[in-house]
């Protein structure tokens, strides 16, 4: 395939765009410039039938070709519409496919990875990951966890992979966190990052509640019926101990 055409068909959905913007306003154009004539028959009818008024079949029978342009115009417009929405469907569906491969070949690394260099060099990279992310502000709510319920656990460090944000609290919030995610899906069928990031108590990102999980396309993608959490601990190479957290990787809300 050419250089011409792949641009193309990438360039497809912008250039139907346009034109169906254009076409909309070329729709009001000629039905505006066809009026006038379109009167002139009209009153020419009326004079020959000696009348007032015209029947709807007549006003039909004497003005339809005065608008025949706006037609053509409008028929070209709808198909552009009706284009713009079968592109849409058939890239959101090899976006879907993408994801899905992405997500298999990143799992079936992960494990070949282990199998070679260990479990060790997985949580290495994971701390790598982990080094340049900046240390994140939050606020402590009370969604899910109320700190006032465990005051005695052990505070610890915790470094979260799909938000990239740093913060402190308790496994057993944690956990208690994840467990949430996973009631959700079972419940309601999916679970923003945004809504994750609230029963973590860490402050919620731009754009976090348009990405997350949704149970539909694990069942159908991936054969997962449910969210697993892996929480390893690290050791960063300036010996500062923090617990990786990784999970499934987020898919993007319609």
């Amino acid at each position: 395939m050419s250089k011409f055409s792949t641009g193309l068909r990438q360039s497809s959905p912008t250039i139907l765009t346009v034109l169906g913007i254009v076409g909309v306003v070329s729709t009001a154009v000629t039905a505006v410039r066809a009026t006038p004539k379109a009167l002139k028959l009209i009153k020419a009818k009326k004079d020959d039938l000696k009348t007032d008024k015209l029947t709807p079949m007549e006003l039909v029978q004497t003005t339809w070709k005065c608008y025949i342009p706006s037609a053509l115009v409008g028929v070209g417009t709808v198909t552009c519409i009706i284009g713009i929405g079968v592109m849409d469907r058939r890239n959101q569906a090899a976006l879907s496919s993408a994801y899905a491969m992405l997500n298999e070949s990143y799992k079936q690394y992960r494990q070949a990875a282990k199998k070679v260099y260990g479990e060790d060099a997985d949580n290495k990279i994971h701390a790598e990951m982990a080094k340049d992310a900046q240390v994140a502000s939050y606020d402590w709510g009370y969604q899910v966890y109320n700190m006032d319920m465990d005051p005695d656990s052990e505070q610890l460090l915790f470094y979260d992979l799909i938000s990239k944000k740093y913060f402190t609290t308790t496994m057993a919030a944690v956990l208690n966190a994840q467990y949430h995610v996973n009631r959700n899906l079972s419940i309601r069928g999916d679970c923003s990052l945004n809504e994750y990031l609230s029963f973590l108590g860490v402050e919620k990102i731009d754009k976090g509640d348009e990405l997350g999980w949704d149970i539909s396309y694990m069942i159908e993608e991936m054969d997962c019926y449910w969210l697993d959490f892996d929480n390893q601990k690290t050791t960063l190479e300036d010996g500062l101990e923090c617990i990786v957290i990784d999970t499934m990787a987020l898919t993007k809300f319609e």
